[in-house]
């Protein structure tokens, strides 16, 4: 799921919940002949491309994500090593604790499906800061 609001207010815009499913968010305008044009000495911009409303919108696009397995445990449990094993994904792995400190995603491929892998940050008060 994917969906699009206001930033300011928060109000809804729209929503995406099936693969190839389309939203208009914008209209585009009226046409022309671009502004690069319009700057031309030759030519007068104001008369050349007619007044067509604009609209500026600052946007949020939200994305809703269900992995179908997560890894949690402690910091240094080997989360991130069997991501990397089991995946393409590639997330840091160190000798030390605290390496993963946003979670990472991978596709498990086999068996006729796939299957998408999180990895969460050790399960500690503060892990996600490092600490």
């Amino acid at each position: 799921n994917c969906r699009v609001s206001e930033l300011e207010s928060g109000d809804a815009v729209g929503e995406l919940r099936e693969p190839g499913e389309r939203l208009l968010i914008a209209a585009g305008g009226q046409g022309g002949e671009g502004n690069g044009d319009g700057y031309r000495r030759t030519r007068d911009s104001r008369r050349n491309y007619p007044p067509g409303g604009s609209t500026r919108a600052r946007l949020l696009l939200s994305m809703t994500l269900v992995a179908d397995v997560g890894l949690i445990g402690h910091p240094n449990a080997g989360k991130s090593t069997l991501l990397r094993a089991a995946t393409r994904a590639r997330p840091k792995v160190a000798d030390y604790p605290f390496t993963t400190l946003v979670p990472n995603l991978g596709v498990c491929e086999g068996g006729g499906g796939a299957m998408l892998w999180l990895d969460i940050p050790g399960l500690l008060e503060g892990a996600h800061e490092g600490r």
